[in-house]
């Protein structure tokens, strides 16, 4: 193997990581023990232990430098003396997880880095922030200069669906043609090890009814993930029908009004919890209503998990199900009459569960295997 540096500018072992935090660390896991293959990242080896890695490239924290410069700009500045010590290194690849963390080796004129895109950030920025305020719009620009550098400097771009890809081209289109060939797209695998370690761990929650369970998971910071889609839809149906019940799961600044609006012997909110798994497995449907997503994990471990799975047709939701009968336009309205719809009539229910059955097969690969093969090849 060429020399490679898998290249994180903070902390990765978070007590609760994040989908890409995963993900960084299931590249890293792969590629620990390889003798041509190195991490760099701002966790001591102490907290990187369980996870069977060291680092061997170390980030210093963004303390001591100025607090109203953007976070990965302070990290840039604490750092200097590391990052040019990487560039001066020539790796073959410096792998880097996602615009803010790659513009500190872009500054610091670091060579041949592959830029894996897990998010269009820009686009997530545009549907969490209200109005057009100056700060908002300021944001923007400075993600977009931000991301216009990267991919300038960037050897290759990794994204995780078409949908990213497109987005980010035509949101460049001086450089579109110039940019076009630096391009991959590897979709995400649904059996990563924490889906498979979450799905072997779970224990269903204890069903305290007969009634046709359905699910959302996600965040309550802002409306990105359409949770009050979900609430309206769930509020709808639990009026008309019985024999339906909704349960959320998730936490953030929202959740204690939405709880508060919404809340009812059959509109359950069970807060953020560490494995989500475990009301997943005992419900009968889950709903993904996202605003913007570009491969939301959560639609990954329902299909890993056999649990039948609608979603928005934002982001990359439509690429990872490929099915239109799984898909609705992002209102409360159309929500409402999919799950009626699953919920009412079995025969439609079981084929959308044998069709995702199916879908979950081709999607059960070795993503760090891929991953590495394209970033080598």
């Amino acid at each position: 193997m060429k020399r490679v540096l898998l290249y994180s500018s903070g902390i990765i072992a978070e007590e609760k990581p994040t989908g890409g935090e995963l993900r960084f660390l299931e590249l890293a896991g792969y590629l620990a023990g390889q003798k041509d293959a190195e991490l760099c990242c701002a966790d001591g080896n102490e907290a990187l232990a369980p996870y069977g890695l060291s680092a061997d490239v170390r980030m210093k924290s963004s303390g001591g430098t100025p607090s109203f410069l953007p976070e990965e700009a302070r990290l840039w500045l604490a750092n200097r003396d590391v990052l040019k010590a990487i560039a001066q290194t020539g790796y073959s690849d410096v792998i880097a997880f996602d615009v803010p963390p790659a513009i500190g080796l872009v500054l610091s004129g670091v060579r041949n880095i592959d830029l894996m895109v897990r998010k269009d950030l820009i686009g997530y920025e545009r549907v969490k922030s209200k109005g057009s305020s100056l700060g908002k719009k300021a944001r923007i620009a400075y993600q977009w200069l931000c991301e216009d550098l990267c991919l300038r400097r960037a050897k290759k771009v990794i994204c995780q669906c078409d949908y990213d890809r497109d987005t980010i081209l035509n949101r460049h289109p001086l450089q579109k043609k110039k940019l076009e060939p630096k391009f991959r797209v590897q979709i995400n695998n649904v059996n990563p090890s924490w889906i498979e370690k979450r799905s072997r761990d779970a224990m269903p929650t204890e069903r305290q009814n007969d009634c046709f369970r359905v699910c959302f998971i996600g965040g309550f910071d802002d409306l990105r993930k359409g949770q009050d889609l979900f609430l309206q839809a769930a509020e709808q149906l639990s009026n008309q029908h019985a024999d339906m019940e909704f349960v959320l799961v998730g936490g953030g600044k929202r959740l204690q009004q939405d709880q508060d609006r919404y809340g009812s012997d059959r509109i359950l909110f069970y807060g953020r919890m560490d494995n989500p798994a475990t009301v997943l497995k005992s419900a009968d449907l889950l709903v993904v209503p996202s605003r913007a997503d570009s491969c939301p994990n959560t639609v990954m471990e329902a299909l890993y998990m056999g649990i039948p799975v609608i979603g928005s047709r934002a982001g990359g939701i439509p690429e990872i199900l490929q099915d239109d009968e799984a898909l609705f336009e992002t209102d409360a309205g159309a929500i409402a009459e999919r799950v009626e719809k699953l919920c009412s009539d079995r025969d439609a229910y079981e084929a959308l569960k044998e069709r995702q059955r199916l879908r979950a097969q081709e999607l059960t690969f070795d993503w760090s295997e891929r991953i590495m093969k394209v970033i080598l090849e």
